[in-house]
């Protein structure tokens, strides 16, 4: 089911979305420190490790790297990378 899973996002167009979620996070950081920094500091714990991982996620499945093992394909679902995604730039562009 894992591989499945992971075959539904291992496509081009899911790829270059995950690219472009990532560069757009990524973007927002970097130009708004402050203000992400005191979104970010007034969130529980697991929200930031949620969007943090979730880019960490997108960068990998947007870059091009294969994951072979069912374990690893499982940890870095690009699935849990989009849903992190979404609700951390929902956020941000909401605030």
């Amino acid at each position: 089911m894992i591989n499945a899973l992971y075959q539904l996002a291992n496509k081009g167009s899911l790829r270059t979305l995950s690219f472009v979620l990532a560069l757009a996070l990524t973007i927002f950081f970097f130009l708004n420190v402050n203000q992400f920094s005191t979104q970010l500091r007034a969130v529980e714990f697991y929200y930031v490790l949620a969007v943090i991982w979730g880019v960490v996620i997108l960068w990998i499945h947007g870059i091009g790297f294969d994951i072979r093992a069912a374990f690893w394909r499982a940890v870095f679902m690009p699935w849990f990378g989009y849903v992190a995604a979404i609700i951390a730039l929902f956020n941000n562009l909401l605030t």
